[in-house]
């Protein structure tokens, strides 16, 4: 990350360290660099299993971190209808995981897009492992042509990046071919006024998202879609005993592998990191968040 980009990522915006800031492109591209243009070996370290997966896994009594990315995985495709030859958008890639483990198991093919350019070489290496038709993009999602080109989009716990969330649902519109499928799978507010949070708690996890964080509820969510002309399918809860599993996982990485956690960054930036994992686990185990999966379908 180059010093403009976190000099600017690191400083506080207009409106204050809250949640909820809107920038322009060039802005908001630099501070989620902040948060993700680490060597992608500090998020592969601290996710772990095959998939290196930044988001919450589904667990089972006698899984592994593998099997339980794999577990959310296929429930992601479960709605998403996947069937062999169809093509897919993944927005907000990672590093990979779950749009290369798709397109190995379900026979098709995959686009993923990020404004995070380091992910890319880990996203084609995983690609190339599997053998899979599978191309990853540097673009923000505002630029992607309106073109009719997917039969299904997907973003796991990304759209809490996304300040213009109506104009995103717009895009995903065009692009999408006639009845095909988005899902989203997100954290929610369990009711608006947490959204008003000003907590320190709240202010650090913004800062360590290098104030880009927009949780929304769940019905803000909803009528978004209605609005964009989306069809609702499904809404399906995962309980957070998950998430908490899926946290204790990531702390237990963070705290095993510390010293080159932080020889990658720093121990300031580390002990910031850690922070933010505590921080966010202490929430869920709190009524603030529900944690959903959303699947609709294009009209017309």
């Amino acid at each position: 990350m180059h010093d403009k980009a976190r000099t600017i990522a690191e400083t506080v915006p207009a409106g204050g360290p809250t949640f909820y800031q809107s920038y322009d492109q060039e802005e908001e591209t630099a501070r989620l660099a902040y948060h993700y243009e680490k060597d992608p070996e500090f998020f592969l370290t601290l996710t772990g299993g095959e998939w290196h997966c930044y988001s919450c896994s589904m667990w089972e009594d006698d899984f592994g971190i593998t099997q339980a990315q794999e577990k959310k995985f296929d429930k992601l495709a479960e709605f998403m209808r996947l069937e062999p030859g169809m093509h897919i958008l993944d927005v907000g890639f990672g590093w990979g995981g779950p749009l290369v483990y798709m397109c190995h198991k379900y026979g098709v093919t995959g686009h993923g897009i990020t404004i995070s350019p380091i992910q890319v070489p880990t996203a084609v290496d995983l690609a190339d492992k599997y053998g899979v038709n599978a191309t990853f993009e540097v673009v923000h999602w505002q630029d992607l042509p309106d073109l009719e080109t997917y039969d299904a989009i997907l973003t796991d716990e990304v759209m809490v990046h996304i300040y213009d969330l109506d104009g995103f649902f717009a895009k995903c519109y065009k692009t999408l071919k006639s009845g095909g499928r988005m899902v989203h799978k997100e954290l929610h507010f369990t009711q608006a006024a947490l959204a008003d949070s000003t907590d320190r708690l709240a202010q650090h996890i913004n800062k360590i998202f290098g104030y880009t964080g927009n949780y929304r509820t769940l019905h803000e969510e909803l009528e978004l879609l209605d609005n964009n002309h989306f069809k609702l399918e499904h809404v399906y809860e995962i309980p957070l005993m998950n998430y908490l599993k899926t946290m204790a996982v990531w702390l237990k990485n963070n705290f095993d592998h510390r010293e080159r956690l932080k020889a990658m960054t720093s121990s300031e930036a580390y002990k910031d990191f850690r922070r933010y994992l505590k921080g966010t686990l202490a929430l869920l185990k709190k009524p603030v968040f529900g944690l959903h999966i959303v699947a609709s379908s294009k009209l017309g």
